[in-house]
């Protein structure tokens, strides 16, 4: 029987939120504020704003940080796009580091070459479920008075010097999408211990609105003219979790870790014949980590071929962010799709940030999604295994 993501649990948590007849989280909410509380717990962080994606996550954490018009912001050009575009949704102008070839992670050397005399923030992505190596970065960061973003959307239960990913920086953002470690379809969170962050995102996420929770208190809403206001504070977006969501997220939480478990069963199945082949380097993790694998990255060995992805068929990177058409048009029209002027020294063109094109001309990735079948991830990887040696000779 195929693996299944979904049961008993979430059918009998929508149940709940059916019978109940309220589907919006309101003030207080239901499951979604029950999953904020327990995604608290579960990664340690004091405040959680449950939004309905994770694009929406990666614009309110960055909302969160004070980033606003003007400002620019160093990201990695080795994600999901949202990752990068939502600065352009602030009003801020992308900086795209280099990454480490060997896993397209932004580096610390990365970091400090990209710096600007206007950059705010940067956003870390812990890419594939591997961490990036936090404390050379934190430490650039607390050196240039940088905000931190850590990006968790693939990165779920994932340590560095055992330490969670996304308890680093001041704020953290993760996905629920479908494929991620767990899902309610859409969704995502922000997470920080810093109140005033948290308050920022509350506005940013809720129209403006300081639906406020854990104990902290909300300015109330003063006449004009005689006429009553509702209390929108801020600018902001609607972008609430609907109790839906919250419900499927909630049951899911709680079986995060059977989740995890399947998917190190696959990964194992994966370099067990990935291993030992000839040409191929298994995926890089800064030394004393812990992955937790959102898809295996593998990449081609340039010490013992020339060869790429592409010349052998492999499935080939294709996330390198300043590349994409939008991107390609910002660059020539020199201001951001906002408006916003392009700097001269900011550039989008092909040559960038080489390292991430080299990089991703040679590595390939695998499937490690729980519902997958460890035998046929098995086959796959071994088929790669067997053509890279052949291509060898």
């Amino acid at each position: 029987m195929s693996f299944r993501m979904f049961g008993s649990e979430e059918m009998a948590a929508l149940k709940e939120v059916v019978e109940g007849q309220e589907l919006w989280r309101g003030t207080d909410g239901n499951f979604v504020a029950r999953f904020e509380d327990a995604f608290g717990r579960h990664v340690g962080r004091r405040y959680v704003l449950a939004v309905n994606s994770g694009t929406s996550a990666n614009e309110t954490a960055l909302a969160a940080c004070g980033v606003g018009p003007g400002d620019e912001v160093i990201v990695s050009p080795c994600s999901f796009i949202a990752s990068s575009l939502s600065a352009v949704a602030l009003g801020a102008v992308p900086v795209f580091a280099d990454v480490d070839p060997r896993n397209l992670i932004l580096t610390a050397e990365g970091v400090e070459a990209a710096l600007t005399p206007k950059v705010r923030a940067v956003v870390v992505v812990h890419l594939w479920g591997i961490p990036a190596d936090m404390h050379p970065i934190m430490e650039v960061a607390r050196r240039h008075q940088l905000a931190v973003v850590e990006d968790c959307a693939q990165a779920y239960d994932v340590y560095y010097r055992g330490q969670m990913a996304g308890t680093f920086g001041d704020v953290a953002c993760y996905s629920l999408q479908q494929s991620k470690h767990i899902t309610s379809g859409e969704g995502g969170l922000v997470t920080t211990d810093d109140p005033e962050a948290y308050a920022r995102a509350v506005l940013y996420a809720n129209c403006g609105m300081p639906w406020y929770r854990y104990g902290l208190d909300a300015p109330r809403p003063e006449p004009v003219a005689g006429l009553p206001t509702r209390g929108h504070f801020a600018f902001g977006h609607n972008y609430r979790m609907t109790e839906l969501q919250g419900a499927v997220a909630w049951a899911q939480l709680a079986k995060i870790g059977a989740l995890n478990a399947r998917r190190a069963e696959i990964v194992a199945a994966i370099e067990q014949e990935l291993g030992s082949a000839p040409g191929i380097r298994l995926a890089h993790c800064p030394p004393d980590s812990k992955p937790n694998y959102w898809a295996y990255p593998a990449s081609l060995d340039p010490e013992r071929t020339k060869l790429t992805t592409a010349d052998l068929g492999l499935p080939r990177y294709n996330e390198i962010n300043y590349l994409e058409p939008v991107y390609q048009r910002m660059h020539q029209e020199r201001r951001t799709a906002l408006g916003y002027p392009l700097p001269d020294y900011v550039s989008y063109a092909a040559g960038t940030c080489p390292q991430a094109e080299e990089g991703a001309r040679r590595l390939f990735t695998l499937w490690a999604h729980p519902t997958g079948d460890p035998a046929e991830l098995r086959r796959e990887a071994r088929a790669i295994a067997a053509k890279v040696s052949a291509a060898l000779g």
